[in-house]
């Protein structure tokens, strides 16, 4: 036996030898699956961000093409109306005659500046050249023949035609032509009418649409993708970055009317939302650079990163030392064994309390509810430091409340809760430092008194605390997270890393469900935005309807009442001035109301005086309908006319005054207005009714169900309006 005892001992210690190298190998592989794991997550975490990033932001693109798109389609068919109109005005007369006539000059001069966004409207004969403008008259000397807006339509009628995008030869301002081919009986053409359209209301109105950062807006033509319009615009107005017509186009046969596609623009890659603009032959295309997602995307994923690098180091520089002590120590085994069941015990533990964060943070990536991401939050809490009462409580802004809370028992909750938390921890709240006590019994005493009081039998008693602040982005202490134990000294420094990690992760769920919110109210304030604009455009067709039959109407009564065509013109012309005055009031109101008072002072603040005496307007402020300020609005014009014409305002000395009360009536507001003149030539019952007189008693009576008394004193006219205005159904804010 003396002589088999060294070979057993050297046996053994061989043994021993190769289990310390297996257990190092094992501990080696185990810390690179470790590293392996947290790689994987981190990486998944990361894909996922950037994943969501590129969603929302084609989503972006999508929405706002959509929006300006169908903005650009109400705009052309405002200037379809306009051009119709330009081109009926001109029906049946010759070029010399348009040219020479400055009643035609007037009307499309009103039709311009009807029009914001209109720079000009131009007649051109089948030459190109410039026959009437609204710009100036007479007209200067232009030639339209070359361009694209008029050469496209010499052969055959091309409809509402979108020209390239030039700087007014007249104007000198970056514009783009709208055209309509005019032709006669025979179908010949005889020339084009045609507006002109400034860029700049195009950058002005899309400059206030929310867009994603380093987006690009354009309008272009379908046909040879030529850029009409580009925002942000080119220093020189005119020079627009180009588009990849092969990949617009490969797009376009996928889907003609809508869609999303990727191209290279001035040597960058970008991605593209396309609209159709209404049935036109043009698009809107908002694109944004490929690689947009990469800020926010960095700045999402630096705090995984910063936490998984941390464990990464950890863990690495465990594995290496476990490594390298299994080999230093394999010559003693007992010592070896000792080494590695110490390692392997704190390597579990890491092990755990990483499988807690990973899972902890698996769950608060996919959550975006509030409530679970703190409820998780605590659980993960407790379980990681092994505490017997966990909560949270919101941060200064919120009152400090508490809002979760997880308890071994109903004893220690209610142990918690005599706390006072807000107080002990205070760092934490008021300076986002954490704050961790082993025995707030003794060091949190005032004068020797404890916070705390001694236990008693079936009450604990929590002695160890340890609270962490939450920090957002902006370093906001969001809430506090608070632990307990009825033991002295249960929190270390490690619990307190762990937990740092912890709040980490919390802080960016807690960001992550702010900015969902935030997206879903946008959302819903865009779709209540499209909704309100579609309400908006249904009621301007119904106006525009309206005001062409009264247009219609005021055509037949004036003729049936005019004795020439020169007492015509002018009575229709004023009338149509008159009308159009009190439309401008309600545009500005955005075809809700229009001001008594400010049609009383344009139609009456031509015949006062200097010092403002010979016209007396006195009378509460009232706002009238849409659908009474047109009737009432030409009413006051045909008495103003009438009393230039016949009455006080036709002598120097003759005054006129006007006065109105307004009080509450059950279906609106009661209107009372006296018209009386004063100092003009003897006034005496007319023999026969005019066109005024039959608005006052007709249209006003028909349309308003007004009570109107006319008496014809011989020392001035006096006329008295009674009428309730109802109001009209709500039709939504305007935009």
């Amino acid at each position: 036996m003396q002589f088999h005892a060294p070979s057993e001992s050297v046996s053994l210690s061989q043994k021993r030898r190769r289990r310390s190298l297996a257990r190092g190998r094992l501990t080696l592989a185990m810390g690179l699956f470790g590293v392996a794991f947290i790689l994987l997550t981190f990486g998944y975490i990361a894909w996922e961000q950037r994943t969501r990033l590129i969603q929302r932001n084609e989503d972006d693109l999508r929405n706002a093409a959509f929006f300006l798109a169908d903005h650009t389609a109400r705009l052309m068919e405002v200037t379809d109306l306009t051009l119709k109109q330009a081109t009926a005005l001109v029906q049946g007369q010759s070029w010399d005659q348009v040219e020479a006539s400055q009643p035609l000059w007037q009307q499309i001069h009103a039709i311009d500046e009807a029009l914001p966004y209109v720079d000009g409207v131009w007649l051109n004969d089948p030459s190109g050249r410039l026959r009437l403008t609204s710009a100036q008259f007479p007209p200067p000397e232009s030639n339209a023949s070359g361009r694209d807006a008029f050469t496209a339509q010499v052969n055959r009628d091309q409809g509402l035609f979108v020209g390239e995008p030039i700087l007014g030869r007249v104007t000198k301002v970056p514009t783009f032509m709208i055209s309509r081919r005019l032709q006669g009986g025979d179908g010949a053409f005889s020339g084009i009418a045609s507006v002109t359209v400034t860029l700049s209301y195009f950058y002005d109105y899309w400059s206030k649409v929310r867009l994603p950062r380093g987006s690009r807006v354009v309008l272009m033509r379908g046909s040879d993708a030529e850029v009409i319009a580009q925002y942000p615009p080119p220093p020189d107005g005119l020079s627009f970055a180009p588009i990849d017509k092969s990949a617009f186009d490969a797009a376009l046969r996928a889907t003609s009317q809508a869609g999303l596609y990727s191209f290279i623009s001035m040597g960058s890659e970008r991605v593209g939302a396309y609209r159709q603009v209404g049935t036109m032959p043009l698009y809107i295309n908002v694109s944004m650079p490929q690689d947009a997602y990469w800020t926010p995307w960095f700045v999402q994923t630096r705090l995984y990163g910063a936490f998984a690098l941390v464990a990464l180091l950890a863990l690495l520089a465990l594995t290496a030392l476990a490594s390298q002590q299994f080999h230093e120590q394999a010559a003693n085994a007992a010592l070896l064994e000792n080494q590695v069941a110490l390692r392997t015990h704190e390597l579990r533990t890491e092990s755990a309390a990483l499988e807690v964060l990973n899972r902890t943070g698996s769950v608060l990536a996919a959550e975006l509810d509030l409530d679970r991401i703190i409820e998780s939050v605590v659980d993960a809490g407790v379980e990681l430091t092994e505490a017997q009462a966990g909560a949270f409580f919101c941060g200064g802004a919120q009152g400090g409340k508490e809002h979760y809370g997880k308890f071994a028992s109903v004893g220690f909750n209610e142990a918690f809760a005599a706390l006072d938390i807000r107080t002990i921890c205070a760092p934490a709240f008021t300076e986002g430092k954490s704050v961790r006590l082993d025995n707030i019994a003794v060091e949190q005493g005032y004068d020797g008194t404890p916070f705390t009081a001694d236990a008693t039998p079936g009450r604990p008693v929590i002695r160890s605390l340890m609270a962490v602040p939450v920090l957002l982005r902006n370093g906001v202490t969001h809430g506090v997270l608070a632990f307990g134990h009825e033991r002295s000294g249960v929190f270390n420094a490690r619990s307190e890393r762990l937990l740092a990690g912890l709040t980490s992760q919390a802080a960016i769920a807690l960001e992550n469900s702010r900015l969902y919110r935030n997206a879903q109210n946008e959302i819903e304030e865009r779709k209540q935005a499209q909704t309100q604009q579609s309400l908006l455009i249904r009621e301007l067709h119904h106006r525009v309807k309206n005001t062409l039959a009264t247009v219609q109407a005021v055509v037949g009564a004036t003729a049936r009442s005019a004795s020439n065509i020169d007492d015509f013109y002018q009575a229709f012309v004023g009338r149509i001035i008159s009308l159009a005055n009190t439309h401008s009031l309600l545009t500005e109101a955005v075809w809700q109301t229009a001001s008594l008072r400010e049609i009383m002072e344009k139609e009456l603040r031509p015949y006062n005086d200097v010092r403002g005496q010979r016209i007396s307007l006195n009378g509460p402020a009232v706002e009238l309908p849409s659908d009474a300020a047109v009737p009432i609005g030409m009413a006051i014009h045909e008495l103003t006319t009438n009393a230039a014409k016949y009455g006080a305002l036709s002598v120097p000395r003759g005054k006129v005054s006007v006065s109105w009360e307004a009080e509450a009536a059950e279906e609106g507001t009661r209107l009372k207005l006296v018209w009386e003149e004063r100092g003009g030539p003897e006034v005496s019952v007319p023999t026969r009714q005019g066109f005024g007189s039959r608005l006052l008693h007709r249209v006003l009576a028909t349309q308003l169900n007004a009570k109107v008394d006319m008496d014809f004193r011989p020392e001035g006219l006096k006329v008295a309006l009674d009428t309730v205005l109802k109001q009209e159904p709500n039709k939504g804010p305007a935009l």
